[in-house]
């Protein structure tokens, strides 16, 4: 509710127009309620003085016009018509302690009553103002609709008597835009009041619409309140929801009007996004478009800085538990806190870290760090990334993709598989194995598809592969004394002295290897010296995807192979 004030004095008025940041209807009425017994003189006489009032208060290029000058209906006062133009509103820029340009013009009627000791003035109705160029702190608004000063209930606009002065007055604009921060608001109600030192500011927002395509964040409602004492920097606190209630936001912050500087932080509580929900388009839509189908915890704060020189944008985000797709990769279990240089556009200095659960690039790698930037050219630039997979450690050699249409190669370079983990990813009967591996998989990324070209994996020294199910897939079994059979007869307890593994295929499709073992099976043929390839085809990638349920993997990224697609060699 309105805060009445106390002030003194013509210094004290002008304090008071500084604090209301140049209400120009207010500091009309303090030149009327200055002209004493002239104000019976006639309209010329009262514009006249009124002008210079606003001359001495800074605005230099101010003129007040009265046209009409009568008593008020009921004999409540006089009722004065008039129109206020502002002048160039930098002249009044340095008395008003606030980086300002453009121009104001108001008009309407004032009602100027005596009430006790003291002066009132209040509006015969909301009086509308036109608002050219405006400019402030160097940040441009636009009010297309104009704006209206209305009375605060049934208080006048001012109070006055010669040791006291009180203001309540309430702004109200259709519509304000804010370009240069890409801000449009709609339904802006302001109310400002004074007592004494104390000022207050309260500030209501339908609808805070970010006007970017597509938006940051999704529109807000915005409740504002400030609150200054003297002539310190203004306190500001208040609240911003939107998402039908799943996005709240916190907001604090402080603005000085004589620096001509402020900060604003907002901070988000966590939003939880259900795996069928309808992911990040709920909150940020300029999100979605680059992690679709996105479930998990998300959280964290950005901050608004204004300066003479311009307005500035920082914030931090935190996930936990994050998934889901951008664009053919998916991702799981991702976890960490990120900043952010700027919010508009998004900029992430290199070096922020992420725990990722699962990265799906054709190939599915768990247990992963990822050390990343985010530039204004709207690359994702990798300086390390690194699965633990398999017994072993997979990484990446640093890359640049563009997260919207990822286009380019990246080789991941593996070192140490244990074999036999690569193959209890998945409960294959009778299919065992022992030995390390090493090697390279390049993943090249074209658009919407994910492929991997040329991967080699290679034995790193002599092991062991068996494949001895009770129950073969029926494309392995075959006639005594076929190749098929002579192929699981050796398979049953296969020593090798190498082994390689090639590697190609898309992600989400079926990937086929090429299997090279030379060896020999002690009770196979007494152990003669044997190699073998293979092609499989599909095999491969099951092993890889099978069992990752930990992950809540959509079921659409499970290979729906049932057995190998082996052909005799």
């Amino acid at each position: 509710m309105p805060v009445m004030t106390g002030l003194s004095g013509k210094d004290r008025g002008l304090r008071l127009g500084r604090a209301i940041a140049g209400t120009v209807a207010v500091t009309v009425t303090l030149a009327l309620v200055g002209l004493g017994g002239a104000i019976l003189a006639g309209p010329a006489l009262v514009g006249g003085t009124a002008t210079q009032t606003l001359h001495d208060a800074g605005f230099a290029g101010a003129a007040v016009t009265v046209t009409d000058l009568r008593l008020a209906d009921g004999w409540r006062g006089l009722r004065l018509a008039f129109t206020v133009d502002s002048g160039p509103l930098e002249a009044a820029a340095p008395a008003l302690d606030l980086p300002m340009s453009g121009r104001v013009t108001l008009s309407g009627a004032l009602v100027v009553a005596m009430d006790g000791g003291a002066v009132t003035v209040a509006p015969a109705g909301c009086l509308p103002a036109k608002v050219e160029r405006l400019t402030v702190s160097g940040q441009p608004l636009d009010l297309p609709q104009g704006a209206t000063l209305c009375p605060v209930g049934e208080a006048p606009l001012l109070r006055w008597s010669p040791d006291a002065m009180t203001v309540t007055a309430e702004l109200q604009a259709p519509r304000l835009d804010a370009p240069a921060g890409g801000l449009r608001a709609d339904k802006v109600v302001l109310r400002l009041a004074q007592d004494g030192d104390g000022r207050r500011a309260d500030a209501n927002v339908g609808q805070l619409t970010n006007t970017a395509k597509p938006a940051p964040v999704v529109p807000l409602s915005v409740t504002l309140q400030a609150v200054q004492a003297g002539q310190g920097p203004w306190a500001i606190d208040g609240t911003a929801k939107g998402a039908n209630g799943l996005l709240t936001v916190t907001l604090d912050g402080t603005y000085d009007q004589t620096a001509g500087a402020g900060k604003l932080q907002a901070v988000a509580k966590p939003i939880r996004l259900a795996p069928d929900g309808p992911g990040l388009a709920a909150v940020s839509p300029l999100a979605a478009t680059y992690l679709e189908k996105a479930s998990g915890t998300l959280s964290g704060k950005a901050t608004v800085a204004l300066t003479p020189k311009g307005m500035t944008t920082a914030g931090q985000a935190v996930v936990k538990g994050l998934a889901g797709a951008a664009g053919p990769v998916t991702v799981a279990g991702v976890s960490g806190t990120v900043a952010l240089s700027s919010l508009s556009p998004p900029v992430i200095p290199d070096g922020q870290k992420l725990s990722i659960g699962l990265l799906d690039v054709g190939i599915p790698l768990t247990d992963g760090t990822l050390l990343f930037g985010y530039g204004r050219d709207g690359r994702l630039d990798v300086d390390r990334a690194e699965w633990n997979w398999a017994g072993g450690l997979l990484r990446a050699d640093p890359f640049e993709l563009s997260p919207e249409k990822p286009r380019g190669r990246v080789t991941l370079h593996a070192d140490r598989i244990d074999a036999a983990k690569l193959l209890d990813l998945i409960a294959v009967d009778g299919l065992a194995a022992t030995g390390r591996l090493a090697g390279a998989l390049p993943v090249v990324f074209a658009g919407d598809s994910v492929t991997i070209d040329g991967g080699v994996l290679e034995s790193s020294g002599p092991g062991t592969l068996r494949y001895d199910p009770d129950k073969p897939p029926p494309a392995l079994k075959g006639e005594e004394g076929s190749p098929t059979a002579m192929l699981m007869g050796a398979l049953t307890d296969f020593h090798y002295d190498t082994l390689r593994i090639t590697i190609d295929g898309q992600a989400g499709g079926e990937l086929s290897a090429g299997l090279s073992l030379r060896g020999s099976n002690p009770s196979f043929y007494d152990g003669y010296p044997v190699a073998l390839n293979l092609k499989l085809s599909g095999a491969l990638d099951r092993i890889l995807r099978q069992n990752l349920d930990v992950y809540r993997i959509p079921d659409t990224l499970r290979d729906r192979m049932t057995g190998f697609d082996q052909k005799d060699p």
